[in-house]
């Protein structure tokens, strides 16, 4: 059994395949047909080819980068014309039979993938079990004891859990031992990003010119600014954390100038996207990434140039535009301040709200399923409707015990980054640092798909600790 599997891996096929998996234009294929798939409603081709593609990774390949490129583009996977999401106008595509008989093999396929590298990896003894494992560890266990002897606790706090752990764990645990965390690694996870992001501008430039009524009294009704995986915000988070991947490059490549103007166009985007906390998190990623570019990327002169140009331009732009910019920003944030006080969009009111659960029960937390007062649907009833803030979250849900163990993870976060500060790793914990910052205004660490991509990012960040500088 052994030798035929070694004789299938080693074979001419297998190999030719590895080879365009491990590719630099790979994260740009999957984002070509990303888009096909969205715009003819291809869902489960597009589920397919992620399945398909991240089970042959996990057995086939001994350096699993190219999966972190899968992962990334779960996010964008459901297409408007099948969106599940009731906010959305909800579909029954995923509920049909004739689909489900098709994904929940299909993913089955992908987890015992995962299962079985994992358990390679630790027959193998290669896996190392280090203390941001078990910090980890830590933190999914509060997080299944998220809500425990609370007043009326329901059951789906558990598997709400469950499903957190077995992402966090699950991935983190598949990925962290089975990748050449070198340069070539980070280039192409710099790639996924770079394409992610071409993907994300096709479609906020489509939704612009195809949305009927999104221009209203010479202002952007953001609230006809949706996809099929998410409204602006969703898109805000994204198109964010895509800037520094961009920028590495930028300092990295001999003609980085191209995308320095690439990052810009990202970075205009993030105002586009009308997500006021994108915006927030960007004015706080970019210049930050600019700097790091201009301190130790290569081109510095050519890179000034194009940034100076484009702030010239934008500069000029909202100069002619004044007017309607103006107006823009004092619809965009309008409702921030309500009768001389803070409102935050209702934010503080669920703020208040995850604080008194957190009193109620603050040992354990009130769980997560507890109800906050703002009107959403997300059309899955297994995922909660959190309180629009990480820290808040962790301690109305799992109380003293969530928070300790989330602030033990985050301190071996930051600790890691800087055992080994290195601008590949930067730009990884910078894009991780993009999702928490956002995650401070909306949901996002707890809401499966960032985890997924949170997860992923964390293994290419533990696992790189001991890389040498380059």
């Amino acid at each position: 059994m052994i030798k035929t599997f070694t004789d299938i891996k080693n074979s001419g096929f297998v190999k030719a395949l590895s080879a365009v998996v491990s590719s630099k234009y790979f994260p740009f294929a999957t984002a070509s047909l990303s888009l096909l798939c969205y715009y003819l409603g291809w869902d489960i081709v597009m589920i397919y080819y992620i399945c398909l593609t991240g089970a042959f990774i996990a057995v086939f390949m001994d350096d699993v980068t190219p999966v972190v490129s899968l992962l990334l583009f779960i996010n964008v996977l459901v297409s408007l014309k099948n969106t599940p999401s009731v906010s959305m106008g909800a579909n029954d595509y995923y509920m049909r039979t004739e689909i489900l008989a098709q994904i929940i093999p299909l993913a089955c396929i992908f987890i015992l993938s995962a299962v079985f590298r994992l358990t390679v990896t630790v027959t193998g003894k290669r896996f190392k079990i280090t203390p941001p494992f078990i910090g980890l560890c830590v933190f999914c266990s509060a997080l299944l004891l998220n809500g425990l002897f609370a007043k009326g606790y329901d059951p789906k706090n558990l598997l709400f859990g469950f499903i957190l752990t077995a992402l966090i764990l699950g991935i983190f645990s598949a990925i962290k031992d089975n990748i050449k965390v070198n340069s070539d690694c980070y280039e192409k996870i710099a790639y996924a990003f770079l394409a992610l992001s071409f993907l994300l501008i096709v479609e906020l430039i489509v939704a612009y010119a195809t949305t009927d009524g999104l221009f209203e009294n010479g202002t952007i009704n953001r609230g006809l600014l949706i996809f099929g995986w998410g409204v602006y915000n969703t898109y805000g988070v994204l198109i964010v954390m895509c800037l520094p991947a961009v920028i590495f490059l930028a300092g990295r490549k001999q003609y980085g100038f191209v995308y320095t103007l690439c990052s810009f166009i990202i970075f205009v985007a993030v105002f586009f996207s009308c997500s006021r906390q994108a915006m927030v998190g960007g004015i706080f990623i970019y210049p930050f990434c600019i700097a790091m570019l201009l301190w130790k990327g290569k081109n510095r002169i050519a890179n000034i140039v194009v940034l100076s140009s484009a702030v010239l331009a934008g500069i000029i732009l909202v100069c002619v535009f004044r007017e309607w910019v103006a107006e823009f920003f004092k619809e965009i944030f309008d409702n921030m301040i309500v009768n001389g006080e803070l409102n935050g969009s209702g934010r503080m009111k669920i703020w208040r709200q995850a604080l008194d659960y957190f009193k109620n029960y603050p040992v354990f937390g009130s769980g997560f399923f507890v109800q906050f007062d703002y009107n959403s649907d997300n059309g899955m009833s297994v995922i909660p409707l959190m309180c629009h803030n990480t820290i808040l979250e962790i301690m109305s849900a799992g109380g003293i015990v969530g928070f300790t163990a989330y602030s033990v993870h985050r301190i071996q976060t930051i600790l890691s980054v800087t055992k080994n500060l290195t601008a590949e790793r930067t730009f990884i914990a910078g894009t991780i640092l993009a999702m928490l910052v956002i995650s401070m205004f909306d949901n996002h660490l707890f809401n499966i798909f960032p985890t997924i991509v949170y997860s992923a990012l964390l293994a290419v960040l533990f696992g790189g600790e001991n890389t040498a500088k380059e």
